[in-house]
This record gives C-alpha cells, structure tokens and sequence, in this order.
C-alpha cells in the first residue's frame, strides 16, 4: 500500500488492485474511510474532524493520488 500521508494519529494510503473511481484511504484507530479526489466521502468510524482534514489534502494533493493511484494499480509501474 502507498502511504501517501500522515496526520496526528492517521494516515492516507492508495491501495491495489482497486476499483474505479480513484480515491484514498484513510486509516484511523477508531475506523477507515474511502475517499474519493473529487470529495465523495464513504466513512465507517472516522472522527468528522480527520474526515475534513484527510478530504480537504485528498482534493488539494489530486494530483498526488492520482499518480499513486497509477502506480499501486498499474502493474507495469509498479
């Protein structure tokens, strides 16, 4: 998994192997949350404060995911 960030307690990641569209996970003690570069948000347990700060990077640092994104989910750039 790419780690692409890290917050006070949490941290961002782009997995493999994953499904359209693209989007980061961010990884919390208390759960996990999808987040997608255009700010669609799937949250199971992520305090509403990291959610902001993880959505606020994801959709300001695009750029940055989508070529994570290409590299963790593109073999041949692995």
């Amino acid at each position: 998994m790419g780690k692409i960030f890290s917050g006070d307690g949490w941290i961002i990641k782009v997995q493999g192997d994953e499904h359209p569209p693209v989007h980061a996970h961010v990884l919390h003690p208390d759960g996990k949350a999808s987040v997608s570069v255009n700010g669609l948000v799937h949250n199971s347990g992520v305090p509403a404060k990291v959610i902001a700060a993880a959505t606020q990077w994801i959709v300001e640092n695009a750029v940055t995911v989508n070529a994570e994104w290409e590299k963790m989910n593109n073999p041949r750039k692995r």
